[in-house]
C-alpha cells in the first residue's frame, strides 16, 4: 500500500512538472509561436534551465576528452580493435584538424 501510494505520488509529480510549462499567466505576443530570449518567459522552464549547463558540460567533455582520446586510440587501431571505416573516420578528422591548425597559426 505504502509504495503504491508513493508511486502515484511520483507519477502525479512527475505531470504536474511537466504540465507546468504549458501554463502560463503572461498574455504572449505573436512571435512565429516560439519563446525567444527577448521574452521573460524564455528560460522559466525547469527543463531549460537544467539543459542549458548540461549542454555546455557536455560539449566539454565531448572536445575536452572523447575527442582526444579517439585520436589517442587512432595510434594503436590494432590493439582496440577499430573497424577500417573508424580508422578512417579518425584519419580525416585528424586532417581536418591538422590543416586548421596549420592556417590558423601558419606552419
Amino acid at each position: 500500500m505504502r509504495t503504491r501510494c508513493g508511486r502515484a505520488l511520483m507519477v502525479g509529480l512527475l505531470l504536474a512538472g511537466l504540465l507546468s510549462g504549458c501554463a502560463t499567466t503572461v498574455v504572449r505576443q505573436e512571435n512565429m509561436g516560439l519563446p525567444t530570449a527577448e521574452n521573460p518567459e524564455y528560460l522559466a522552464h525547469p527543463f531549460r534551465l537544467v539543459a542549458l549547463p548540461l549542454h555546455a558540460t557536455g560539449n566539454i567533455l565531448r572536445y575536452g576528452l572523447v575527442k582526444p582520446f579517439y585520436f589517442l586510440m587512432n595510434m594503436t587501431p590494432d590493439f582496440v580493435g577499430l573497424s577500417l571505416e573508424e580508422q578512417q573516420y579518425l584519419r580525416e578528422r585528424q586532417d581536418a584538424w591538422t590543416g586548421l591548425y596549420n592556417k590558423q597559426f601558419g606552419n
